[in-house]
């Protein structure tokens, strides 16, 4: 029998439910192809321990993941609460704000660490605090930079919580001085890519691009969209970045929240037609933090997230800290696989379409259209760079894409490429032996059978962008 391929992408988050070397290890043979590791918590010490417990469990199983760097980025707070405990707000209650870090809250003062708010804030704007649970009007704002306010929906909250202004295109840098530590961290180890926090407009990715330019390294950015400056400029952001990432959290709180599958499934659209990576973010399956199984809107919302088009999806809470984490990722595979089998997806519908005239391309769109008329056969491809691969994924290849490559960096980076399973191959001269010892590969790892018609993409030097010759030949002849 045939092993399933699955084309859309399992993203996991590490955290204290998943960090041992056995939760990692299961993680891995559930079908998880990224790890993410969240600079929000923890330090670099720990996030290099973790980082070396997954190489060395996909070393040990034969299983080469990415793994996704997440900063934390310029999240406004709030301060202490007495004892961390909550502090509850009655609708219609008068309160003050502060940019004082160091003043603890109360009832009656909330403090922030935003110093420079009161200029960037006017009367009338919202403000929305501990994810949307509590709502404040601005009122008026004194010569002090006192911000005074009316609460509009009362509610509880604590330490550290989260503060978003909705109305207000803060002048925040993109990234604050912890985020530019860690990134020196990220960028001396294994990581394939790196995901920016509250980006507002191509220029954060653009400033993060050429920190990581100057250090030589290949790592990609994924630009969290999170932010509605983000959505609207969105094309934008598309240009210049590797990928997006739809953070339904913080956008849900900032539009209003009945706009959020209208977003993310423009988000999806314009993503997959630029041809840069899709990951649809935040209670996926939520409710499996607790439950070990998940409710039917989550497995609709994630049925849907494929049938979009998200080159990826991701569970957060679910598998740092939720009571199920092995189990969250083989529910998110199993819908993914029922949704790919599904006839609901119109996989050309948003296709990227380049208008690059590169000869490798050529052989690329040939072998999409020769595997389409000839049943979907599967595609092999010979890179040193991956650069062929990602194209038949941006390019929607329906069937089965292979990549052989001696590089396992480049391995690694292609884990979240959309239906592309990358795989080591040293590469010799003889085009082939090549065909035929990648062919053996597959059969022994039943991605094909004895006598299925297959497509060989490479080139006849194994050079960088050498890519000239498509070959179509069934599986063990020569």
């Amino acid at each position: 029998m045939k092993r399933l391929h699955r084309k859309t992408k399992i993203i996991a988050t590490i955290g204290p439910a998943s960090n041992s070397g056995e939760m990692i290890s299961r993680l891995l043979t559930s079908g998880v192809n990224v790890f993410r590791l969240n600079f929000s918590h923890g330090n670099c010490e720990m996030h290099g321990q973790v980082l070396k417990l997954i190489r060395e469990k996909s070393q040990e199983l034969g299983v080469e993941v990415a793994v996704l760097a997440d900063l934390q980025g310029p999240k406004i707070r709030t301060g202490k609460t007495p004892d961390n405990n909550p502090i509850y707000l009655e609708t219609g209650s008068k309160i003050t704000m502060v940019s004082d870090i160091n003043q603890e809250c109360s009832a009656s003062v909330i403090s922030i660490d935003y110093p420079g708010l009161a200029k960037e804030i006017a009367s009338g704007q919202l403000v929305l605090i501990n994810d949307g649970a509590v709502s404040l009007r601005v009122d008026t704002i004194d010569s002090s930079d006192t911000i005074y306010c009316t609460v509009l929906s009362g509610g509880a909250y604590s330490s550290r919580k989260g503060v978003n202004f909705p109305d207000v295109d803060l002048s925040i840098p993109s990234m604050t001085q912890k985020d530019l530590s860690d990134l020196e961290f990220i960028l001396k180890n294994d990581f394939q890519y790196v995901a920016l926090s509250f980006v507002r407009k191509a220029d954060d990715v653009l400033k993060l691009k050429e920190i990581i330019n100057e250090s030589r390294t290949d790592i990609e950015v994924i630009a969290k969209i999170e932010k509605p400056e983000a959505a609207r400029r969105i094309d934008d952001i598309l240009k210049v970045a590797d990928g997006i990432m739809v953070a339904r959290g913080d956008l849900g709180v900032e539009v209003n929240i009945a706009l959020v599958p209208i977003i993310q499934k423009q988000l999806i659209e314009k993503a997959n037609k630029a041809g840069k990576i899709v990951i649809v973010a935040t209670q996926m399956l939520e409710s499996m933090i607790k439950s070990p199984i998940p409710t039917r809107a989550e497995t609709t919302d994630v049925a849907n997230a494929v049938i979009d088009g998200a080159d990826a999806i991701m569970l957060s809470g679910e598998t740092a800290a939720g009571l199920y984490p092995v189990a969250a990722v083989e529910t998110m595979r199993s819908i993914a696989c029922n949704a790919e089998c599904s006839n609901y997806i119109e996989y050309g519908k948003n296709a990227y379409a380049s208008n690059i005239q590169f000869p490798p391309f050529a052989i690329c769109e040939a072998a999409r259209w020769a595997s389409q008329n000839l049943g979907n056969i599967p595609v092999c491809v010979y890179s040193l760079t991956g650069a062929t691969a990602e194209y038949l994924s941006k390019v929607r290849v329906v069937a089965p894409i292979f990549v052989f490559t001696p590089n396992y960096q480049v391995i690694r980076q292609l884990s979240l490429q959309w239906n592309v399973t990358a795989l080591f191959m040293e590469f010799y001269t003889d085009v082939s032996e090549l065909h035929k010892d990648a062919e053996d590969i597959l059969i022994k790892k039943k991605y094909i059978n004895h006598g299925d018609l297959i497509a060989h993409i490479c080139g006849t030097t194994p050079n960088a962008g050498a890519t000239n010759s498509l070959r179509i030949k069934k599986v063990g002849e020569n």
